[in-house]
Protein backbone atom coordinates (compact mmCIF):
# COMPACT_ATOMS: atom_id res chain seq x y z
CA UNK A 1 0.00 0.00 0.00
CA UNK A 2 1.38 2.99 -0.77
CA UNK A 3 1.15 5.79 1.97
CA UNK A 4 1.22 8.72 1.11
CA UNK A 5 -1.86 11.03 1.17
CA UNK A 6 -1.66 13.99 -1.56
CA UNK A 7 -3.57 15.43 -4.16
CA UNK A 8 -0.45 15.76 -5.88
CA UNK A 9 0.11 12.40 -8.23
CA UNK A 10 3.04 10.39 -7.66
CA UNK A 11 2.63 9.54 -11.33
CA UNK A 12 1.57 12.57 -13.18
CA UNK A 13 0.26 12.77 -16.60
CA UNK A 14 2.23 12.74 -19.74
CA UNK A 15 3.84 8.97 -17.92
CA UNK A 16 7.30 9.55 -19.69
CA UNK A 17 9.00 6.74 -17.27
CA UNK A 18 5.89 5.08 -16.95
CA UNK A 19 6.98 3.83 -20.67
CA UNK A 20 8.86 1.35 -19.05
CA UNK A 21 5.95 -0.63 -18.12
CA UNK A 22 5.43 -1.63 -21.79
CA UNK A 23 7.64 -4.71 -23.25
CA UNK A 24 6.69 -4.00 -26.42
CA UNK A 25 6.24 -0.10 -27.23
CA UNK A 26 4.24 1.63 -29.54
CA UNK A 27 5.32 2.59 -32.57
CA UNK A 28 4.86 6.39 -33.28
CA UNK A 29 2.74 8.07 -36.00
CA UNK A 30 5.06 9.75 -39.19
CA UNK A 31 5.59 13.19 -38.33
CA UNK A 32 4.23 13.96 -34.70
CA UNK A 33 6.15 14.23 -31.51
CA UNK A 34 5.31 12.76 -27.80
CA UNK A 35 4.05 16.13 -26.65
CA UNK A 36 1.50 16.36 -29.41
CA UNK A 37 0.23 12.81 -29.07
CA UNK A 38 0.23 14.04 -25.17
CA UNK A 39 -2.02 17.34 -26.44
CA UNK A 40 -4.70 15.05 -28.37
CA UNK A 41 -5.10 12.79 -25.38
CA UNK A 42 -6.05 15.92 -23.37
CA UNK A 43 -7.79 17.67 -25.87
CA UNK A 44 -10.31 14.59 -26.21
CA UNK A 45 -10.91 14.13 -22.49
CA UNK A 46 -11.51 17.44 -22.40
CA UNK A 47 -14.23 17.44 -24.69
CA UNK A 48 -15.81 14.78 -23.12
CA UNK A 49 -15.59 17.19 -19.80
CA UNK A 50 -16.70 20.23 -21.63
CA UNK A 51 -20.00 18.28 -23.14
CA UNK A 52 -20.61 17.17 -19.46
CA UNK A 53 -19.98 13.54 -19.91
CA UNK A 54 -18.85 13.65 -15.90
CA UNK A 55 -21.61 14.76 -13.74
CA UNK A 56 -23.00 14.59 -10.11
CA UNK A 57 -25.25 11.59 -9.34
CA UNK A 58 -28.65 14.11 -9.05
CA UNK A 59 -29.44 11.29 -5.78
CA UNK A 60 -26.71 12.70 -3.96
CA UNK A 61 -28.70 15.99 -3.65
CA UNK A 62 -25.72 17.48 -2.34
CA UNK A 63 -26.14 17.44 1.26
CA UNK A 64 -29.02 20.33 2.33
CA UNK A 65 -28.67 21.88 -1.23
CA UNK A 66 -32.04 21.78 -3.22
CA UNK A 67 -32.16 21.46 -7.00
CA UNK A 68 -32.26 25.02 -7.56
CA UNK A 69 -28.99 25.80 -5.74
CA UNK A 70 -27.56 22.85 -7.78
CA UNK A 71 -28.53 24.41 -11.34
CA UNK A 72 -26.94 27.18 -10.10
CA UNK A 73 -23.61 26.40 -9.04
CA UNK A 74 -20.62 24.75 -11.07
CA UNK A 75 -19.13 21.96 -10.38
CA UNK A 76 -16.10 22.97 -9.63
CA UNK A 77 -18.34 25.60 -6.81
CA UNK A 78 -20.58 22.55 -5.68
CA UNK A 79 -16.70 19.99 -4.98
CA UNK A 80 -15.39 23.50 -3.08
CA UNK A 81 -18.04 23.95 -0.97
CA UNK A 82 -19.15 20.23 0.07
CA UNK A 83 -16.01 18.33 -0.92
CA UNK A 84 -17.15 15.21 0.53
CA UNK A 85 -20.71 15.35 0.13
CA UNK A 86 -21.07 14.49 -3.59
CA UNK A 87 -21.05 11.49 -5.74
CA UNK A 88 -20.11 11.36 -9.74
CA UNK A 89 -20.84 9.32 -12.46
CA UNK A 90 -19.63 9.32 -15.98
CA UNK A 91 -22.50 9.08 -18.01
CA UNK A 92 -23.25 6.43 -20.49
CA UNK A 93 -25.14 6.09 -23.48
CA UNK A 94 -28.36 7.72 -23.66
CA UNK A 95 -31.46 5.30 -23.56
CA UNK A 96 -29.71 1.94 -22.74
CA UNK A 97 -31.36 -1.18 -22.28
CA UNK A 98 -33.55 -0.63 -19.34
CA UNK A 99 -37.23 1.87 -19.28
CA UNK A 100 -36.85 5.45 -18.26
CA UNK A 101 -33.38 7.80 -18.28
CA UNK A 102 -30.32 6.45 -18.01
CA UNK A 103 -27.54 7.95 -15.77
CA UNK A 104 -24.54 5.79 -15.87
CA UNK A 105 -23.44 2.13 -16.09
CA UNK A 106 -20.93 0.60 -14.48
CA UNK A 107 -19.03 0.04 -17.85
CA UNK A 108 -18.93 3.67 -18.55
CA UNK A 109 -17.88 4.14 -15.16
CA UNK A 110 -14.70 2.11 -15.60
CA UNK A 111 -14.02 3.58 -18.62
CA UNK A 112 -13.92 7.36 -16.77
CA UNK A 113 -12.02 5.87 -13.47
CA UNK A 114 -9.25 4.02 -15.24
CA UNK A 115 -9.02 7.68 -17.64
CA UNK A 116 -9.32 9.88 -14.45
CA UNK A 117 -6.46 7.77 -12.65
CA UNK A 118 -3.94 8.32 -15.93
CA UNK A 119 -4.81 11.92 -16.23
CA UNK A 120 -3.90 12.68 -12.54
CA UNK A 121 -1.91 16.24 -12.45
CA UNK A 122 -3.56 17.81 -15.19
CA UNK A 123 -5.97 20.10 -13.38
CA UNK A 124 -5.13 22.89 -15.18
CA UNK A 125 -5.39 21.68 -18.10
CA UNK A 126 -8.64 20.00 -17.82
CA UNK A 127 -10.13 22.92 -15.29
CA UNK A 128 -10.98 20.66 -12.37
CA UNK A 129 -9.32 18.18 -9.44
CA UNK A 130 -8.61 14.97 -11.27
CA UNK A 131 -8.42 13.49 -7.57
CA UNK A 132 -11.83 14.98 -6.40
CA UNK A 133 -13.75 13.71 -9.58
CA UNK A 134 -12.19 10.10 -9.25
CA UNK A 135 -13.26 10.27 -5.26
CA UNK A 136 -16.29 11.49 -6.40
CA UNK A 137 -16.69 8.32 -8.93
CA UNK A 138 -15.84 5.79 -6.16
CA UNK A 139 -17.94 7.02 -3.89
CA UNK A 140 -20.73 6.12 -6.94
CA UNK A 141 -18.96 2.80 -7.00
CA UNK A 142 -19.32 2.07 -3.20
CA UNK A 143 -22.54 3.80 -2.67
CA UNK A 144 -24.63 1.73 -5.94
CA UNK A 145 -23.44 -1.84 -5.32
CA UNK A 146 -24.79 -4.55 -6.69
CA UNK A 147 -27.77 -5.97 -4.31
CA UNK A 148 -26.73 -9.30 -4.91
CA UNK A 149 -24.66 -10.76 -1.32
CA UNK A 150 -21.25 -12.17 -2.21
CA UNK A 151 -21.22 -15.18 0.39
CA UNK A 152 -23.37 -13.84 2.73
CA UNK A 153 -21.61 -10.09 2.51
CA UNK A 154 -22.45 -6.82 0.77
CA UNK A 155 -21.06 -6.68 -2.27
CA UNK A 156 -18.32 -4.71 -3.18
CA UNK A 157 -19.62 -4.97 -6.77
CA UNK A 158 -21.40 -2.10 -9.11
CA UNK A 159 -25.11 -2.19 -9.86
CA UNK A 160 -24.68 -2.38 -13.76
CA UNK A 161 -26.53 0.57 -14.20
CA UNK A 162 -28.36 3.66 -12.86
CA UNK A 163 -31.93 4.92 -14.15
CA UNK A 164 -34.65 6.95 -13.49
CA UNK A 165 -37.82 5.59 -14.14
CA UNK A 166 -39.85 7.97 -13.68
CA UNK A 167 -38.21 10.74 -15.49
CA UNK A 168 -36.48 13.73 -14.19
CA UNK A 169 -37.05 14.67 -11.05
CA UNK A 170 -37.51 11.09 -9.69
CA UNK A 171 -35.21 8.72 -7.86
CA UNK A 172 -32.60 6.90 -9.74
CA UNK A 173 -32.84 3.01 -9.47
CA UNK A 174 -30.59 -0.03 -10.14
CA UNK A 175 -32.44 -2.36 -12.44
CA UNK A 176 -31.83 -6.05 -12.85
CA UNK A 177 -29.74 -6.43 -15.75
CA UNK A 178 -30.62 -9.91 -16.42
CA UNK A 179 -34.30 -10.72 -15.33
CA UNK A 180 -34.28 -14.06 -13.06
CA UNK A 181 -37.56 -14.63 -11.34
CA UNK A 182 -35.01 -16.26 -9.41
CA UNK A 183 -33.30 -12.96 -8.04
CA UNK A 184 -35.02 -10.65 -5.28
CA UNK A 185 -32.87 -8.25 -5.32
CA UNK A 186 -33.31 -5.05 -7.05
CA UNK A 187 -29.90 -5.05 -9.36
CA UNK A 188 -26.67 -6.79 -10.18
CA UNK A 189 -23.39 -6.07 -11.79
CA UNK A 190 -21.54 -6.91 -15.28
CA UNK A 191 -18.65 -7.82 -15.32
CA UNK A 192 -16.34 -5.08 -17.70
CA UNK A 193 -17.00 -2.17 -15.73
CA UNK A 194 -15.76 -3.83 -12.17
CA UNK A 195 -12.78 -4.88 -14.09
CA UNK A 196 -11.96 -1.60 -15.30
CA UNK A 197 -12.77 -0.03 -11.63
CA UNK A 198 -10.52 -2.46 -9.35
CA UNK A 199 -8.19 -1.68 -11.89
CA UNK A 200 -8.11 1.63 -11.39
CA UNK A 201 -8.34 2.05 -7.38
CA UNK A 202 -4.27 -0.24 -8.05
CA UNK A 203 -3.68 2.87 -9.83
CA UNK A 204 -4.90 5.74 -7.47
CA UNK A 205 -3.48 3.95 -5.07
CA UNK A 206 0.03 4.50 -6.86
CA UNK A 207 -1.37 7.84 -7.68
CA UNK A 208 -2.08 9.45 -4.31
CA UNK A 209 -2.03 6.99 -1.91
CA UNK A 210 -4.13 4.83 0.23
CA UNK A 211 -3.18 6.31 4.22
CA UNK A 212 -5.87 9.09 3.30
CA UNK A 213 -9.82 9.22 3.84
CA UNK A 214 -10.16 6.22 0.95
CA UNK A 215 -7.82 2.98 1.53
CA UNK A 216 -8.02 2.62 -2.58
CA UNK A 217 -6.03 -0.34 -1.83
CA UNK A 218 -8.04 -2.04 0.40
CA UNK A 219 -11.45 -1.68 -1.55
CA UNK A 220 -9.66 -2.89 -4.98
CA UNK A 221 -8.39 -5.59 -3.07
CA UNK A 222 -12.00 -6.34 -1.61
CA UNK A 223 -13.18 -6.01 -5.69
CA UNK A 224 -10.95 -8.36 -6.57
CA UNK A 225 -11.62 -11.02 -3.88
CA UNK A 226 -15.33 -10.61 -5.10
CA UNK A 227 -14.80 -10.78 -8.89
CA UNK A 228 -13.17 -13.90 -8.26
CA UNK A 229 -16.12 -15.60 -6.50
CA UNK A 230 -19.18 -13.89 -8.51
CA UNK A 231 -17.38 -13.67 -11.82
CA UNK A 232 -14.93 -16.75 -12.18
CA UNK A 233 -16.41 -20.12 -13.18
CA UNK A 234 -14.23 -21.69 -9.86
CA UNK A 235 -14.75 -24.11 -7.70
CA UNK A 236 -16.87 -22.11 -5.41
CA UNK A 237 -20.55 -21.55 -4.87
CA UNK A 238 -22.58 -23.92 -6.99
CA UNK A 239 -20.22 -25.43 -8.84
CA UNK A 240 -19.09 -27.07 -5.60
CA UNK A 241 -22.28 -27.62 -4.76
CA UNK A 242 -23.24 -29.17 -7.79
CA UNK A 243 -19.80 -30.73 -8.77
CA UNK A 244 -19.51 -29.23 -11.70
CA UNK A 245 -15.83 -28.67 -13.29
CA UNK A 246 -14.97 -25.60 -12.98
CA UNK A 247 -13.61 -23.93 -16.41
CA UNK A 248 -11.78 -20.71 -15.08
CA UNK A 249 -13.03 -18.54 -17.41
CA UNK A 250 -14.82 -15.06 -17.06
CA UNK A 251 -18.68 -15.00 -16.78
CA UNK A 252 -20.67 -12.32 -18.01
CA UNK A 253 -22.26 -10.70 -13.86
CA UNK A 254 -23.01 -11.95 -10.78
CA UNK A 255 -26.32 -12.97 -11.95
CA UNK A 256 -24.81 -16.19 -13.55
CA UNK A 257 -24.54 -17.33 -9.98
CA UNK A 258 -28.07 -17.60 -9.41
CA UNK A 259 -30.14 -20.77 -10.97
CA UNK A 260 -27.35 -22.96 -13.64
CA UNK A 261 -30.08 -24.24 -15.65
CA UNK A 262 -32.69 -20.25 -16.12
CA UNK A 263 -31.76 -20.06 -19.72
CA UNK A 264 -33.20 -23.62 -21.60
CA UNK A 265 -31.97 -22.05 -25.49
CA UNK A 266 -28.32 -21.32 -23.92
CA UNK A 267 -27.74 -23.63 -21.41
CA UNK A 268 -26.39 -22.36 -18.08
CA UNK A 269 -26.21 -18.80 -17.38
CA UNK A 270 -22.17 -19.47 -15.97
CA UNK A 271 -21.10 -21.12 -19.47
CA UNK A 272 -21.37 -17.72 -21.52
CA UNK A 273 -18.38 -15.27 -21.83
CA UNK A 274 -18.01 -12.07 -23.19
CA UNK A 275 -14.88 -11.43 -25.34
CA UNK A 276 -14.84 -7.79 -24.40
CA UNK A 277 -13.86 -8.61 -20.76
CA UNK A 278 -11.11 -10.48 -21.63
CA UNK A 279 -8.52 -7.77 -19.80
CA UNK A 280 -5.65 -10.13 -19.71
CA UNK A 281 -3.60 -7.57 -18.47
CA UNK A 282 -5.63 -6.50 -15.51
CA UNK A 283 -5.91 -10.48 -14.69
CA UNK A 284 -2.03 -10.49 -14.70
CA UNK A 285 -2.07 -7.32 -12.13
CA UNK A 286 -4.49 -9.11 -10.15
CA UNK A 287 -1.97 -12.59 -9.81
CA UNK A 288 0.20 -10.53 -8.42
CA UNK A 289 -1.63 -8.42 -5.83
CA UNK A 290 -4.00 -11.49 -5.21
CA UNK A 291 -2.22 -14.83 -4.60
CA UNK A 292 -4.97 -16.30 -2.77
CA UNK A 293 -6.49 -17.07 -6.07
CA UNK A 294 -5.53 -18.83 -9.34
CA UNK A 295 -5.55 -16.40 -11.32
CA UNK A 296 -3.11 -17.75 -13.66
CA UNK A 297 -5.95 -20.49 -14.31
CA UNK A 298 -7.96 -17.42 -15.22
CA UNK A 299 -5.28 -16.25 -17.65
CA UNK A 300 -5.44 -19.75 -19.97
CA UNK A 301 -8.24 -20.35 -19.75
CA UNK A 302 -8.83 -16.73 -21.54
CA UNK A 303 -6.35 -17.13 -23.90
CA UNK A 304 -7.69 -21.05 -24.71
CA UNK A 305 -11.21 -19.75 -25.14
CA UNK A 306 -9.53 -17.12 -27.96
CA UNK A 307 -7.56 -20.12 -29.69
CA UNK A 308 -10.37 -21.99 -30.22
CA UNK A 309 -13.03 -19.27 -31.66
CA UNK A 310 -10.66 -18.14 -34.13
CA UNK A 311 -9.12 -21.96 -34.83
CA UNK A 312 -13.12 -22.32 -35.94
CA UNK A 313 -13.16 -19.46 -38.38
CA UNK A 314 -12.85 -20.91 -42.44
CA UNK A 315 -10.65 -18.18 -43.10
CA UNK A 316 -8.31 -16.67 -40.49
CA UNK A 317 -9.87 -13.18 -39.54
CA UNK A 318 -8.83 -12.88 -35.55
CA UNK A 319 -12.31 -11.97 -35.19
CA UNK A 320 -14.08 -12.82 -32.08
CA UNK A 321 -17.95 -12.38 -31.22
CA UNK A 322 -19.62 -10.58 -28.91
CA UNK A 323 -20.63 -13.47 -26.70
CA UNK A 324 -19.52 -17.13 -26.44
CA UNK A 325 -20.54 -20.70 -25.29
CA UNK A 326 -18.79 -23.47 -23.45
CA UNK A 327 -19.79 -26.75 -24.04
CA UNK A 328 -18.69 -28.69 -20.41
CA UNK A 329 -18.57 -32.21 -22.17
CA UNK A 330 -16.93 -31.41 -24.64
CA UNK A 331 -14.70 -28.82 -23.25
CA UNK A 332 -14.93 -26.74 -26.19
CA UNK A 333 -15.95 -23.08 -27.32
CA UNK A 334 -18.29 -21.83 -29.63
CA UNK A 335 -19.89 -18.35 -30.47
CA UNK A 336 -23.23 -17.79 -29.18
CA UNK A 337 -26.07 -18.11 -31.29
CA UNK A 338 -28.25 -15.15 -32.31
CA UNK A 339 -31.39 -14.57 -34.03
CA UNK A 340 -34.40 -12.16 -34.16
CA UNK A 341 -36.72 -14.79 -31.90
CA UNK A 342 -33.76 -16.14 -30.22
CA UNK A 343 -30.72 -13.97 -28.74
CA UNK A 344 -28.77 -13.07 -25.29
CA UNK A 345 -28.40 -9.22 -26.12
CA UNK A 346 -28.82 -9.11 -29.52
CA UNK A 347 -29.55 -10.87 -33.28
CA UNK A 348 -25.83 -10.91 -33.64
CA UNK A 349 -24.82 -12.32 -30.50
CA UNK A 350 -22.08 -14.62 -32.21
CA UNK A 351 -20.09 -11.71 -34.37
CA UNK A 352 -18.44 -8.84 -34.08
CA UNK A 353 -20.11 -5.86 -33.08
CA UNK A 354 -20.60 -3.16 -30.15
CA UNK A 355 -18.81 -5.52 -27.50
CA UNK A 356 -16.63 -7.44 -29.42
CA UNK A 357 -14.93 -4.43 -31.16
CA UNK A 358 -13.06 -3.44 -27.80
CA UNK A 359 -11.46 -6.84 -28.65
CA UNK A 360 -8.58 -4.97 -30.15
CA UNK A 361 -7.99 -2.52 -27.34
CA UNK A 362 -7.85 -4.97 -24.58
CA UNK A 363 -5.76 -7.62 -26.24
CA UNK A 364 -3.35 -4.93 -27.50
CA UNK A 365 -2.97 -4.14 -24.49
CA UNK A 366 -2.07 -7.01 -22.99
CA UNK A 367 0.75 -7.42 -25.58
CA UNK A 368 2.42 -4.46 -25.28
CA UNK A 369 2.52 -4.38 -21.64
CA UNK A 370 3.56 -8.37 -21.46
CA UNK A 371 4.63 -9.49 -24.56
CA UNK A 372 4.17 -11.88 -27.01
CA UNK A 373 1.18 -14.09 -25.69
CA UNK A 374 -0.26 -17.28 -26.98
CA UNK A 375 -3.01 -15.88 -29.38
CA UNK A 376 -0.78 -13.53 -31.47
CA UNK A 377 -0.49 -15.61 -34.36
CA UNK A 378 -4.34 -16.76 -34.69
CA UNK A 379 -6.09 -13.37 -33.07
CA UNK A 380 -3.52 -10.72 -33.13
CA UNK A 381 -2.23 -10.41 -36.77
CA UNK A 382 -4.71 -11.97 -38.56
CA UNK A 383 -7.59 -9.15 -36.38
CA UNK A 384 -5.35 -6.48 -37.78
CA UNK A 385 -4.68 -7.35 -41.52
CA UNK A 386 -8.35 -8.34 -41.73
CA UNK A 387 -9.57 -4.69 -40.15
CA UNK A 388 -7.13 -3.07 -42.52
CA UNK A 389 -7.48 -4.82 -45.49
CA UNK A 390 -11.50 -4.63 -45.72
CA UNK A 391 -11.62 -0.81 -44.66
CA UNK A 392 -9.16 -0.21 -47.22
CA UNK A 393 -6.78 1.54 -44.59
CA UNK A 394 -10.02 3.64 -43.94
CA UNK A 395 -11.02 3.62 -40.12
CA UNK A 396 -14.52 5.17 -41.23
CA UNK A 397 -15.19 2.39 -42.89
CA UNK A 398 -14.67 -0.48 -39.92
CA UNK A 399 -17.49 -2.42 -38.75
CA UNK A 400 -19.62 -5.58 -37.74
CA UNK A 401 -18.72 -8.28 -39.26
CA UNK A 402 -19.61 -12.27 -39.60
CA UNK A 403 -16.67 -14.56 -38.09
CA UNK A 404 -15.98 -15.26 -41.63
CA UNK A 405 -14.78 -11.37 -42.30
CA UNK A 406 -17.94 -10.57 -44.01
CA UNK A 407 -19.13 -7.43 -43.17
CA UNK A 408 -22.11 -6.25 -41.34
CA UNK A 409 -24.10 -3.07 -41.68
CA UNK A 410 -22.90 0.20 -41.63
CA UNK A 411 -19.81 2.22 -39.57
CA UNK A 412 -20.39 3.22 -36.30
CA UNK A 413 -17.73 5.36 -34.37
CA UNK A 414 -17.15 2.73 -31.73
CA UNK A 415 -16.12 0.50 -34.07
CA UNK A 416 -12.99 2.83 -35.52
CA UNK A 417 -11.02 3.90 -32.14
CA UNK A 418 -9.98 0.35 -30.65
CA UNK A 419 -7.93 -0.58 -33.98
CA UNK A 420 -5.82 1.99 -33.48
CA UNK A 421 -3.87 0.55 -30.73
CA UNK A 422 -3.38 -3.01 -32.33
CA UNK A 423 -1.83 -0.71 -35.11
CA UNK A 424 0.66 0.93 -33.03
CA UNK A 425 1.80 -2.65 -31.16
CA UNK A 426 1.89 -4.54 -33.69
CA UNK A 427 4.40 -1.82 -35.70
CA UNK A 428 2.06 -1.00 -38.51
CA UNK A 429 3.31 2.59 -39.30
CA UNK A 430 0.97 3.34 -42.27
CA UNK A 431 -2.34 1.79 -40.43
CA UNK A 432 -1.59 3.51 -37.62
CA UNK A 433 -0.43 6.64 -39.11
CA UNK A 434 -4.42 6.73 -40.97
CA UNK A 435 -5.63 5.90 -36.83
CA UNK A 436 -4.00 8.69 -35.67
CA UNK A 437 -5.08 11.19 -38.33
CA UNK A 438 -8.73 10.02 -37.67
CA UNK A 439 -8.47 9.93 -34.05
CA UNK A 440 -6.45 13.00 -32.53
CA UNK A 441 -9.39 15.51 -33.36
CA UNK A 442 -12.43 13.67 -33.64
CA UNK A 443 -15.45 15.59 -32.72
CA UNK A 444 -17.66 14.47 -29.92
CA UNK A 445 -20.40 12.90 -31.57
CA UNK A 446 -24.07 11.86 -30.00
CA UNK A 447 -22.14 8.53 -28.96
CA UNK A 448 -20.69 8.14 -25.44
CA UNK A 449 -19.39 4.62 -25.85
CA UNK A 450 -17.17 5.58 -28.63
CA UNK A 451 -16.19 8.90 -27.12
CA UNK A 452 -14.52 7.04 -24.50
CA UNK A 453 -13.09 4.35 -26.50
CA UNK A 454 -11.33 7.19 -28.50
CA UNK A 455 -10.05 8.54 -25.59
CA UNK A 456 -8.42 5.34 -24.27
CA UNK A 457 -7.50 4.36 -27.54
CA UNK A 458 -5.12 7.60 -27.46
CA UNK A 459 -4.02 7.05 -23.91
CA UNK A 460 -2.57 3.40 -24.91
CA UNK A 461 -1.22 3.83 -28.81
CA UNK A 462 0.67 7.39 -27.26
CA UNK A 463 2.18 5.16 -24.47
CA UNK A 464 0.79 6.98 -21.70
CA UNK A 465 -1.12 3.89 -20.34
CA UNK A 466 0.79 2.59 -17.40
CA UNK A 467 0.42 -0.77 -14.83
CA UNK A 468 0.30 -0.74 -11.22
CA UNK A 469 2.51 -3.56 -11.37
CA UNK A 470 4.76 -4.28 -13.75
CA UNK A 471 4.11 -7.12 -15.70
CA UNK A 472 7.55 -7.42 -17.56
CA UNK A 473 8.64 -10.54 -16.12
CA UNK A 474 5.49 -12.14 -16.20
Amino acid sequence: METHDSTKPLHPFPHVNENDHYKIKPIKPTGMTQREMDAAVIRQFKQLVDNGDITIDPGTVLGSYTPEQINGMTLSEMIATNPDGFRMVMKHTSGGSAAGTQLTSSESMGFGMVMLSILAGQDDALGFSVKAYFDGMFRSLVYWHSGIPVNGQESHLMAWQLIQPGGAGTPYLRPLLIYDPTLTEEDNSATDGDLDMAYALLLADKQWGSGGKYDYRKYALAMINDIWEMYIDSDSGKHKELGVEPNYHIKTGDFANSDPHWVPIYGRLWDITRPSDFMLSHFKVFKAVDPAHEWQKVIDATYECIRQICSLQPKSTGLLPDFAMFDRKTKTWKPLPGTLEHHWENPWDGEYHQNACRTPLRLAMDYMLSGKTPIDEVCLVPLNQHLKATSGGDYTRITGYELDGTPRGENTPYYSNPPLVLAAALGDQKWLDNGWEYAKDLKWYNDRYGSYLNVLALIMASGNYWSPVSLLDF
